[in-house]
């Protein structure tokens, strides 16, 4: 029998959430706890994924890291904030994140890889013949995953195949040229491809049965994230998840006996937010530095749709049929760019 080995990119457990990430992650674990799959990664991989944390960690709190914005918050709440800068804070965000990410590789029973037991001249050749990776110019950002790449050619064998599950389409081309190496886009690809993936359309049943619930868990997930608006300086802020609607749906099985219930999909959720943005339309233009001066902000409230991929746990009752919505996570942050004031509302997918 073939036990696969899969290699999670960075870019796959990024989207994944924060450390220990989601159900999906989860589900993973479970295959590698069952001795279904073996997990490969990199040290190169927890650098990016440590990385990527911290810089998104770093832009939402790096105001602490300014005297008088910790004046402010004093002056307002009462609170004194500690004195930080920014390597300090930096340092902080990076043991933190590192450490979680490394506990949560652990849990997925990963067996680490280093990239410095690739011989240099293997990708240096590839890059000097314009092979691999390096087929189109431009590509010298690509060495990482070309180091990583050659890290799994020595894991693949035909009873022990590679499967890299990765947004990176600079993979493929290189993997369509290994026998025992595969490339999937994907967690839920990954499962199809193990033959994981069931029909259950008594999920859709029960989340459409269970409408409330799923929106309470929305809400908790969403009030975690942050938008980004279309109107320049906005500030947002999710106030409530008022409607949530089914647009597909996959389930997984578990490779266990009453384990809880994979199911990923995309929902559609109307929300209501408050914002405040610089009053542009009655800003003054300073012709000598050529921009828009606002000298007032705009404040208010107004109702947004979102198109939110998402993975869920459901706990099965005594007949393994679903019973309870366990955990609910958002799977990426492309949602979170959102339209303000669209210029043409249409209402009618939720009719």
């Amino acid at each position: 029998m073939k036990t696969p080995k899969i290699f999670l990119d960075a870019n796959i457990l990024i989207a994944a959430g924060k450390p220990p990430g989601g159900p999906e992650l989860g589900r993973v674990a479970d295959l590698a706890e069952a001795g279904l799959v073996t997990v490969l990664t990199t040290d190169l991989t927890i650098t990016e994924v440590v990385k990527k944390h911290v810089e998104s960690e770093f832009d939402a709190i790096k105001e602490i890291c300014r005297p008088h914005f910790r004046r402010i918050v004093k002056g307002v709440t009462g609170a004194s904030l500690p004195e930080m800068n920014p390597a300090r804070l930096k340092k902080i965000l990076s043991d933190n994140y590192g450490a979680s990410t490394w506990a949560m590789m652990r849990t997925l029973d990963a067996r680490m890889l280093a990239v410095d037991d690739v011989k240099p001249s293997t990708v240096l050749d590839a890059f000097a013949a314009r092979e691999g990776f390096f087929i189109d110019e431009g590509k010298k950002d690509k060495f990482p995953d070309a180091f990583t790449f050659e890290c799994l050619k020595r894991e693949a064998s035909e009873e022990e195949p590679v499967i890299i599950v990765s947004q990176d389409a600079d993979f493929v081309a290189p993997a369509e040229n290994e026998e025992h190496i595969s490339v999937v886009e994907s967690l839920p690809e990954l499962f199809a491809r193990l033959g994981l993936e069931i029909r259950s359309p008594e999920i859709h049943d029960f989340l459409e049965a269970h409408n409330n619930e799923l929106i309470k868990a929305v809400d908790k997930e969403l009030s975690d994230w942050s938008l980004q608006g279309d109107v320049e300086g906005a500030e947002i802020d999710v106030s409530k998840v008022t409607e949530v609607k089914i647009e597909n749906l996959t389930t997984f099985k578990s490779p266990e006996e009453g384990d809880s219930i994979l199911v990923v999909g995309q929902l559609a959720v109307k929300a209501t937010v408050g914002y405040t943005h610089p009053d542009w339309d009655n800003a003054i233009y300073d012709s000598e530095d050529e921009v828009l001066i606002p000298f007032d902000n705009v404040s208010g409230e107004t109702e947004v749709d979102l198109a939110i991929d998402v993975s869920m746990s459901i706990t099965p009752g005594e007949k393994g049929e679903p019973h309870e919505i366990e955990e609910l996570r958002f799977r990426n942050d492309q949602f979170n760019y959102i339209e303000l004031f669209p210029s043409d509302s249409n209402d009618s997918e939720w009719e």
